[in-house]
C-alpha cells in the first residue's frame, strides 16, 4: 500500500516535470532584428475541425534585462490587465504549489479579452503551469467537461464561449548577450468553431500576442531604468 502511494506521488512529480520538456521553437530569426529589440512573428495555419480555422502564432523578442528580471513580470498574470493591450484582466482563481517540486506552481486563471464581437464570450479560464527553474510557462483552455468535474470538487470556474474550440500555448526565456539580456519566445494556438471575419481571426491569433510581447518588453525595461535611477 505504502509503495503504491509512493509510486503515485512520484509519477505525479515526473508528469509535472515532463510537462515543461518542450523543444525549443525552431524558427529562422533575423539576428539584426533580434538585436534591435523588434518583435519577429511567425504564423502557421493548422488543420482544424472547426469552421473558423486554427492558427499557431509565434513571437520572439529581445528584452534588455536578465531572465530573472523578466520572469518577475511574466509570472504575475494578475498584473497583465494593467499594461497588455486587448486584455481587460487576468485573475488567479486558484494557485497550487508542489512541496516535492518547489520550482513549479499551477494556476487556474480567469481572463477577459476586449473584442467587439457579440457572439463570442469574452471570459474564459486557463490552466497554467509555471516552471521557475526553466523560466517556462505552459497554458491551455479549461474546457466544459473539466469545468464540470472541478465544480464537483468545489472549484467554480468561468466557461469560455462555445465558439472557442481551444486555446493553448507556451512561453520561455533564453539568455542573450552573456545573460545581460533575454529572449522571450511565445507560441499560441487559437482554434475557432464557427466562421469569423478575418479581422477577428487576426485579432485573436496575432494582435493580442503582439500587444503582449511589446508590453512585456516595455514594462521590464521601464522598470529596469527606474531601478537604475533610484540607485544613482
Amino acid at each position: 500500500m505504502i509503495r503504491s502511494i509512493f509510486c503515485l506521488i512520484f509519477s505525479g512529480i515526473v508528469s509535472i516535470a515532463n510537462a515543461t520538456n518542450v523543444a525549443d521553437l525552431n524558427v529562422e530569426l533575423d539576428q539584426q532584428i533580434l538585436k534591435s529589440g523588434e518583435l519577429q512573428t511567425f504564423v502557421e495555419t493548422l488543420e482544424s475541425e472547426g469552421a473558423g480555422g486554427k492558427k499557431r502564432v509565434v513571437g520572439v523578442i529581445m528584452i534588455e534585462a536578465p531572465q530573472e528580471a523578466v520572469w518577475t513580470i511574466i509570472k504575475n498574470w494578475d498584473n497583465y490587465g494593467e499594461f497588455v493591450p486587448g486584455l481587460k484582466y487576468y485573475k488567479t482563481i486558484q494557485k497550487k504549489t508542489f512541496r516535492e517540486h518547489p520550482a513549479f506552481f499551477q494556476s487556474f486563471i480567469e481572463g477577459h479579452i476586449k473584442i467587439p464581437v457579440p457572439f463570442i464570450r469574452k471570459t474564459y479560464t486557463l490552466d497554467a503551469l509555471f516552471d521557475q527553474k526553466k523560466f517556462f510557462i505552459k497554458w491551455e483552455l479549461v474546457k466544459y467537461d473539466r469545468i464540470q468535474s472541478l465544480k464537483k470538487q468545489g472549484l467554480s470556474l468561468t466557461k469560455s464561449s462555445s465558439a472557442v474550440q481551444n486555446i493553448e500555448g507556451f512561453s520561455y526565456l533564453k539568455p542573450f548577450d552573456n545573460g545581460t539580456k533575454s529572449i522571450l519566445f511565445y507560441s499560441s494556438v487559437v482554434e475557432i468553431n464557427i466562421p469569423v471575419p478575418q479581422s477577428v481571426e487576426r485579432y485573436l491569433s496575432g494582435t493580442i500576442m503582439k500587444g503582449f510581447m511589446e508590453a512585456i518588453k516595455n514594462r521590464v525595461e521601464t522598470q529596469k531604468k527606474d531601478i537604475q535611477v533610484k540607485e544613482e
